[in-house]
């Protein structure tokens, strides 16, 4: 008999316990799978938006539920570009609507006349004039639309589509452009923009101009790498927070579960211990044995907790208040964290068992019934 398939025919001797400790530990994976899915997500997005227009950090407002629903007043661009090493600012609107089926398609309110709006590269068209519209070229093959063709957004309102744009930037490039004051209008917000965009004089570093401007500027966060999003996005502030504790608790109780079924395992298999130490197993193999089946069964709930972490992910982003732009980035690095956990609670859950265990004399344990 090979060791895998008598591990495996230890844990089938109680399917039911085994399947209870493996659907427990699955629900751990599967919460860390979605949070760093989720962080992550936050992480990337914070990295397009922050450097639209290939700027060098953004300014938002501060403890907002998510970056589309930063409210700053236009006039702070000009305020913001008298601070020390600042080049130059662009005021940037960011409107959420659906178009043509597809939820969350982000239009961007840019001045003609600013740095962002500059940086684009026009691949077909021309530049707009009045109420015309730009579409990326991501945006472009995502919606399958071209030139000639009509922007239909938030309240039937329509747009003639007259240039495809490239800027290097994935979020910009799979949206449209409108002109700031169109787009200020169409939301019904007049006056306020979401971000100011900052460029930077040449040799100065990014975090000691945002600082400035922060303490210049209460109530706002210069965003100038993409860990700092957290700071801006209260939503993913509460899901990092909440989901570290959820997972702590859920490692112990995880470990708890195994702990509980290797060493009723253990118990009802002390004769069998005696027997194969008698026969000349020593104690490491009996050991080996025990954390065998422990990350056997963390393995089982390792391949369950990844699909469970996958499917809510996307159920959260989709059916939340976060406008889209907290979209799941499954990274190797989560599904390694996702790993961990399934390995840190089989660890923790054989160590009693184990020792327990690997005390057995083969006399005590063929002694008992």
């Amino acid at each position: 008999m090979t060791w895998v398939s008598l591990v495996w025919r230890n844990l089938l001797r109680r399917p039911a316990r085994t399947a209870l400790t493996t659907a427990g530990v699955s629900l751990g994976v599967g919460l860390i799978v979605a949070l760093l899915s989720l962080s992550a997500g936050v992480e990337r997005t914070a990295g397009e938006l922050i450097h639209v227009g290939r700027s060098d950090f953004g300014v938002f407002q501060s403890d907002v539920s998510d970056f589309s629903r930063s409210l700053l007043p236009e006039s702070m661009a000009k305020r913001i570009a008298t601070v020390s090493g600042v080049a130059e600012t662009a005021r940037l609107k960011l409107f959420a609507t659906d178009v043509r089926g597809q939820s969350s398609f982000f239009v961007f309110g840019l001045r003609p006349d600013e740095f962002v709006w500059r940086r684009l590269v026009l691949i077909q068209g021309r530049r707009p004039r009045g109420s015309e519209a730009l579409l990326g070229d991501r945006g472009a093959r995502r919606l399958g639309l071209g030139l000639g063709d009509e922007l239909a957004v938030a309240q039937g309102k329509r747009f003639p589509i007259v240039g495809i744009y490239h800027s290097g930037n994935v979020f910009e490039d799979s949206g449209a452009v409108l002109p700031l004051g169109v787009l200020e209008r169409l939301a019904n917000r007049p006056g306020e923009i979401t971000t100011v965009a900052v460029a930077l004089r040449p040799g100065l570093r990014a975090r000691t101009v945002a600082a400035r401007v922060e303490h210049r500027f209460p109530g706002t966060v210069a965003v100038y790498e993409p860990g700092q999003a957290i700071k801006v996005d209260t939503s993913s502030r509460l899901i990092v927070d909440t989901g570290w504790i959820i997972s702590l608790l859920a490692l112990i109780v995880g470990g708890i579960g195994v702990t509980n079924t290797m060493a009723m395992s253990v118990v009802e298999r002390v004769r069998e211990i005696g027997i194969l130490r008698a026969v000349g197993w020593r104690a490491w193999r009996i050991a080996m044995l025990i954390v065998g089946e422990a990350i056997a069964i963390s393995l089982l709930a390792l391949g369950i907790g990844l699909g469970l972490g996958v499917l809510a992910a996307r159920q959260f982003s989709e059916h939340t208040s976060t406008s889209g732009l907290v979209q799941p980035d499954f990274t190797a690095g989560v599904f390694a964290w996702g790993l961990a956990f399934a390995l840190a609670v089989a660890v923790l859950g054989a160590a009693y068992p184990t020792w327990r265990a690997v005390r057995l004399t083969p006399v005590e344990a063929l002694r008992r019934e």
